[in-house]
């Protein structure tokens, strides 16, 4: 198998593979800025802590270092819009005024108010690992709307939650 099919076969994989739709925000000497991210996951429950994974050439990166802070917003399966918004090349300010309704937490990250669960992160260590880097974060305080649910992404496209009978 050469290195190319196996780069192909891995991305085919990878978009089966289904997870939450998050919006990955920062704010760093009063500006903000945001990506949509499904490059999430859940580390340890004593400390909470949870990982991210950023390239380094987005722009919400250098916000996260230059920080030290992060917040996960998991979008809500009404907010496609906002996935959009945060995967587009438009100003950083304006993507916050494209879709959603953020606010600002008390420790100045922005919040997805309509958001499925919000965390919000202190970076305890990073790692590189070839164009991205792993963000390790304590999760300072968490926001919940128990009553949305979450958007999920898989097969190149959006969907809902749906139970399943056993």
């Amino acid at each position: 198998m050469t290195q190319d099919n196996t780069q192909e076969l891995f991305k085919q994989g990878m978009q089966l593979l289904a997870a939450s739709t998050t919006i990955i925000t920062s704010e760093h000497e009063g500006a903000r800025a945001g990506m949509a991210a499904t490059a999430v996951t859940s580390l340890a429950a004593d400390p909470p802590s949870l990982l991210i994974c950023t390239n380094r050439t987005a722009r919400t990166f250098d916000y996260i270092m230059g920080s030290g802070r992060f917040a996960v917003n998991v979008v809500p399966d009404s907010l496609t819009d906002v996935v959009g918004a945060f995967s587009s090349k438009e100003d950083k300010e304006k993507q916050f005024q494209m879709a959603g309704t953020w606010d600002r937490s008390a420790s100045g990250l922005p919040i997805l108010k309509e958001a499925v669960a919000s965390f919000e992160c202190t970076v305890s260590e990073w790692t590189d690992a070839h164009t991205h880097r792993v963000f390790f974060g304590l999760v300072d305080a968490v926001h919940l709307n128990p009553d949305a649910s979450a958007l999920i992404y898989a097969q190149r496209g959006f969907y809902k939650l749906a139970p399943v009978a056993a």
